[in-house]
């Protein structure tokens, strides 16, 4: 069984037509003997007819419906005593927000519980790489110095080292980033030489650093006249004797220049290191 139309006697239907058009959709449509139709989305046919036209004695109708929200209904929030529309009515009771028309008909709606939604499910990322690489280079002139950055400080840290930085994600490899980074930190463009030492640092409270210290070459007078800090990062450079890098590193740096140093000197195969310590097998 399925129902297909509402028929209610009203003394004003064109009025009452209108007032329900307003609450649930549609456009009020004149027909024969004063009728007026109401074709409400997703509703059944609503036929307002005069009071006394097919004989039956008027009667009050009660319609209840369950929407999403009240507001979806046609009808605000309010306390009792509300009118959204001339003419009407609104109470609270028993769950469910009352509206009655003009004439006394009530509708009913009850507001249906939103259902509860799964939370978002949480993809995991790529997990973090076990060690940071960095690449580091190492730069001489003809009186046996090398030259050395400070960092900006940094909770109140005053840190001494090698130019360079970290190798980018993606396919920088340890020697292209030491070339973007010697013209980043310091402004000069130079392609570093062979691999002096790789240090694997441990760190407190964070990842292991991976780094590759390669050989920067000389550096003459006019070399460096073209150093440019890049002041976000560094705080200034000098030229330095092994003994003054000493006093200025900490041990693990010290260690890992030094046996750079040797290996320079030496002209042999890069350094294995541990905390700037010489790996035993």
């Amino acid at each position: 069984m399925h129902l297909r139309q509402i028929v209610v006697d009203a003394h004003d239907p064109e009025a009452l037509a209108r007032f329900w058009g307003s609450l649930l959709g549609g456009t009020p449509v004149g027909g024969d003997h004063g009728e007026f139709r109401l074709d409400p989305p997703g509703s059944p046919w609503f036929v307002f007819r005069p009071v006394g036209a097919s004989g039956a004695r008027p009667g009050r109708l009660d319609f209840d419906l369950t929407a999403a929200d009240v507001g979806a209904a046609g009808v605000p929030d309010g306390g009792p005593g509300a009118h959204p529309l001339p003419g009407a009515t609104v109470d609270d009771r028993d769950g469910f927000r009352s509206v009655r028309d003009p004439e006394g008909h009530e509708l009913r709606i009850g507001v249906v519980p939103p259902v509860p939604s799964a939370p978002p499910r949480t993809v995991p990322g790529p997990p973090l790489p076990g060690a940071v690489a960095k690449a580091r280079v190492l730069f001489t002139d003809g009186r046996g110095r090398v030259l050395l950055v400070r960092l900006q400080p940094w909770h109140d840290a005053w840190h001494w080292g090698l130019p360079g930085g970290t190798v980018e994600a993606g396919t920088e490899t340890p020697r292209l980033a030491a070339v973007r980074e010697i013209g980043e930190e310091i402004g000069l463009s130079r392609v570093p030489g062979r691999l002096l030492g790789i240090d694997w640092v441990h760190r407190a409270h964070d990842r292991p650093r991976l780094v590759h210290v390669f050989d920067g070459g000389p550096l003459g007078e006019q070399d460096l006249e073209r150093i440019r800090l890049d002041g976000e990062e560094l705080a200034e450079w000098r030229m330095c004797t092994p003994q003054e890098a000493e006093a200025l590193l900490l041990p693990p740096t010290w260690g890992q220049l030094k046996e750079s140093l040797a290996v320079l000197a030496a002209g042999t195969g890069p350094a294995e290191l541990v905390d700037g310590v010489p790996a035993r097998f």
